[in-house]
């Protein structure tokens, strides 16, 4: 019976692999066909649009960016928003190297797309479109030549509030720049330039947090930065007390035995509702969609350091937690916009620890009581962008007038009244003499050069102090001077600041002169002789 079975089976099989060549054979031909279907329609649209004669575009656009990328600095309530410059180029292709346009326009334009529209493939419903300025280069036709310089400057100061370009599982924030022109024959050109906007939260002091977790007496404290980017590590210190409870003679203390973590990202999106759609949802204008999903994780069942000879007891741990530990991980930065995308994150550590009984005698000795406790502990993150090295442009622009700092106090004269000079008063002095340092003038052989002064001092080795003469009462007319006498010459400030009066000098007798010659040599024979 066996026997005739067998080979029914084995016709069988020969029957089924017949039948599957022949149906791989004709799937083949299936795959073929459609891929020379789908040539053939190519080639029958290019040949309509061959046959249509489309011209190409008599002109098109570029956009030079002339500012820094775009980094809003600092959170939203402190922000002072960025400046952008550029220009745009128009390039003429027409073949006759002339093109007239009667209108060109630019708008900078923020596009928030949601995921869970109201109405699925309905554009109004998905896609919000809002202008956030607006920029009009021509107020009447004009004729531009493609051997011109056609470009068209522009700048603009971005609001602080905005929030930065955001991609998440829930919807999207995108900013463009879009520019509408139109030609003398009725024909449009768009041109479409994405522009990257960001936000950079800038760093400051570590955050510190603590947590109590009753009935126990344990208490975590955690320290972290502040401000936690895509790419990177985040450093973290934990510190758990109150892990010992002493008594006469016992204690329980409890011993951490895994740490795990995990960084959460959290997202809200309202999907508004178009005019064609009204009906469809209830009285309310949006409906609010959440999502959450887990973007970096591990744990640790070892690395920490146990102390329970202290008060109380503590167990400290530092461990490096990153925002994606995997490619598939893209994290989003943080984002509450007034469209209604929100996204926001958290990190939660988890503990489990075990309670151990242990008596004062012999602390060696030590026995699990079986309970056990998972002490969960969740903070708050801000996720930024890198600022670099760029700076708010607030910070870089010179000090205006109320940054000024009050000048010292002017003076003027008694007459004046109380006003920009706050009435202050310039009086002579009647008190006794300033003291001052005695002056003379250093001899020049030429007249023409500014008077030079130097301190006064007294020379020794015979040379007399200079000499003064004064008119006597006896010489008032002018006859002839009085008795020598010997005086320091006093020189007051007034007379410093006049100029310098050259008088001819006196032309000196012989006998004068040998007399002079005389004094000397008989005094230096005296000196010699004593």
């Amino acid at each position: 019976m066996e026997s005739i079975l067998h080979p029914i089976k084995k016709a069988k099989k020969r029957a089924d692999s017949e039948e599957r060549g022949s149906w791989d054979k004709k799937r083949g031909l299936l795959l073929i066909r459609p891929s020379t279907k789908s040539k053939d329609r190519s080639a029958s649209k290019n040949g309509l649009v061959a046959s249509a004669g489309l011209k190409p575009a008599p002109c098109r656009f570029e956009m030079i960016m002339e500012s820094l990328p775009a980094i809003l600095h600092g959170s939203i309530n402190y922000s002072a928003g960025a400046l952008l410059s550029g220009r745009l180029q128009l390039k003429v292709e027409d073949p006759s190297g002339e093109v007239r346009l009667t209108k060109l326009d630019m708008v900078l334009r923020v596009d928030t797309t949601t995921r869970k529209p109201v109405q699925k493939n309905c554009e109004g419903c998905t896609t919000k479109h809002d202008i956030i300025r607006e920029e009009k280069f021509l107020s009447q036709p004009k004729s531009f030549y493609k051997m011109g310089d056609n470009q068209f400057p522009w700048s603009l100061l971005l609001d602080g509030r905005l929030p930065g370009i955001t991609y998440c599982q829930l919807g999207s924030i995108s900013y463009s720049f879009v520019v509408n022109a139109t030609t003398s024959s009725d024909e449009n050109i768009t041109f479409t330039h994405p522009l990257l906007i960001q936000r950079a939260v800038p760093p400051g002091p570590d955050h510190a947090s603590t947590r109590i977790f009753p009935p126990t007496h344990l208490t975590g404290r955690v320290t972290m930065p502040p401000v936690v980017h895509p790419v990177g590590q985040l450093p973290v210190t934990l510190t758990v007390s109150g892990v010992v409870e002493k008594k006469e003679q016992n204690q329980t203390r409890w011993r951490l035995k895994k740490m795990m973590w995990r960084i959460e990202e959290h997202s809200k999106v309202k999907s508004t509702r178009c005019d064609k759609h009204k009906r469809k949802v209830s009285d309310d204008e949006a409906v609010q969609h959440v999502d959450s999903k887990q973007l970096g994780n591990g744990e640790l069942k070892s690395g920490w350091k146990t102390d329970f000879d202290t008060s109380g007891g503590e167990i400290m741990l530092d461990f490096q937690a990153q925002l994606s530990t995997k490619p598939s991980h893209k994290p989003s930065c943080d984002v509450d916009s007034l469209s209604g995308l929100e996204v926001k994150h958290s990190l939660v550590v988890e503990l489990i620890v075990a309670q151990e009984f242990v008596p004062n005698k012999n602390t060696n000795l030590v026995t699990p009581t079986g309970a056990a406790r998972v002490l969960r502990m969740q903070f708050a993150l801000v996720v930024s962008d890198q600022g670099g090295i760029g700076l708010s442009w607030e910070e870089e622009m010179p000090p205006m007038y109320e940054d000024v700092p009050g000048s010292p106090p002017c003076y003027s004269n008694a007459d004046q009244n109380d006003g920009a000079l706050g009435g202050d008063l310039m009086e002579d002095c009647h008190g006794p003499d300033l003291e001052h340092t005695d002056l003379e003038r250093v001899p020049t052989s030429n007249p023409c050069e500014p008077p030079v002064y130097r301190q006064r001092r007294r020379i020794d080795m015979g040379v007399a102090l200079p000499i003064e003469y004064r008119r006597g009462p006896d010489d008032a007319d002018g006859a002839g001077p009085s008795q020598p006498r010997q005086q320091h010459r006093v020189f007051w400030l007034d007379e410093l600041d006049e100029e310098p009066q050259h008088i001819p000098r006196r032309r000196v007798a012989d006998e004068d002169c040998e007399a002079a010659v005389d004094y000397g040599e008989q005094s230096a024979s005296a000196a010699l002789a004593e």
